[in-house]
């Protein structure tokens, strides 16, 4: 059988794509290795109101939200953040993944879990997909691939597609641990360099803990457990995970019949590592673009360029401009770290940030700092 679409990948941005293109009358089929959508995903899970509200999404898998955040420094100097509205929810990723498998399914698609891709072939006149399912490998063929593989770029590599220009590395944990109701951020390249920690709490002592890093993950992640163990008390870990987190634009994200997208594609917030959100407003271009296409019959590389363009309007400055910040930021000492700490709590730049503060957009935020604030004078003599 020939499928119009074969999409790799059963993660939000795979399965927004797969939901709309079946609605649009698309015979589609989607592949994830996991027995179960949305099972095992190495993620805190916080995902913007804004969001919810753009793609009504459901909130039956809400865990918590969030409102206040505090920051610490190397040195212990905290800043308390209060929106004056929820800036985010934390979600249970196996219920919100299961919600957009549901809205696939409810329009036609198909899809085979516990079946892995091995290898992509493309030709003049489809994609072949082989994939490996209890052990037997079978054939599948379509016209389009959608490539949602997260952090796994193998076909990127095997389709002589972008990679991302560089990596932090992130651990994730489900851990339990009593007095924290806030969630919480350290900051300082001793603790966590290139990055930050986080807890945040879900409800009744249970939270996300973890953190990023340029290097390292376990040792730092080790040495954040241990500080915190001896802050707050015994701290529970009911299991953890590992993962690479993509940083910088992805320079070709694809070619004859096929498109990536999501954290394949790079399509990740380089200030706080998040893909959710980032991935679902580029799986809706993908779907614009990919459409046009079958209106056309024309799925070469040239048909698909449209697509390279669009997303990169739309979120590639946010990417740029976050990675410059991080690079930035990452060789700052940990005094220096400080220092920046003491500029932010004066001069009113609180009420600045929260005049300004969008959960999934922070170019504009960042560079209002820099041009108009002392923060900028700052990283000049930094920078000189």
């Amino acid at each position: 059988m020939l499928y119009d679409i074969i999409v790799i990948g059963g993660g939000p941005s795979g399965l927004n794509c797969a939901h709309k293109l079946s609605q649009a009358g698309l015979n589609v089929l989607v592949f994830d290795k996991c027995s179960k959508i949305g099972e095992n995903k190495i993620c805190t899970g916080i995902v913007g109101i804004e969001a919810f509200q753009r793609f009504q999404l459901s909130k039956d898998s809400i865990l918590n939200e969030i409102r206040n955040i505090r920051i610490i420094s190397p040195y212990g100097s905290l800043i308390e953040y209060k929106h004056p509205s929820i800036l985010a929810y934390v979600v249970d990723r196996e219920k919100f993944d299961a919600y957009l498998a549901h809205l696939a399914l409810s329009k036609g698609a198909q899809m085979k879990s516990k079946s892995e891709v091995i290898t992509i072939d493309v030709s003049e006149e489809q994609v072949k997909v082989i994939a490996r399912e209890q052990g037997v490998l079978r054939v599948y063929c379509a016209k389009v691939a959608v490539l949602a593989t997260g952090v796994n770029f193998k076909f990127n590599k095997m389709l002589k597609l972008g990679l991302p220009e560089d990596f932090l590395y992130g651990v994730n944990a489900h851990a339990n641990i009593k007095g924290i109701d806030t969630t919480t951020i350290h900051i300082g390249n001793s603790l966590a360099p290139g990055a930050f920690t986080w807890i945040t709490p879900i409800k009744d002592g249970w939270v996300r803990i973890g953190l990023m890093a340029k290097k390292h993950p376990r040792f730092y992640f080790k040495k954040f457990c241990e500080m915190v163990s001896n802050s707050n008390g015994p701290l529970d870990i009911a299991s953890v995970g590992y993962k690479p987190i993509a940083q910088g634009l992805v320079s070709k994200t694809c070619t004859d019949r096929v498109i990536a997208v999501g954290e394949t594609a790079g399509q990740v917030k380089t200030t706080t590592g998040g893909g959710i959100y980032y991935g679902l407003l580029c799986s809706e271009i993908a779907v614009q673009v990919i459409l046009k296409a079958f209106k056309k019959n024309s799925f070469n590389a040239s048909a698909f360029s449209e697509y390279e363009e669009l997303w990169k309007k739309k979120i590639g400055n946010e990417i740029k401009t976050g990675y410059y910040m991080r690079k930035m930021y990452s060789k700052l000492t940990d005094w220096q770290i400080e220092q920046l700490f003491h500029i932010a709590k004066s001069n009113g730049l609180l009420s600045f940030i929260e005049k300004r503060m969008e959960f999934d957009w922070h170019r504009n935020l960042l560079l209002s700092l820099i041009q108009t604030t002392p923060i900028g004078r700052f990283f000049s003599k930094i920078i000189q």
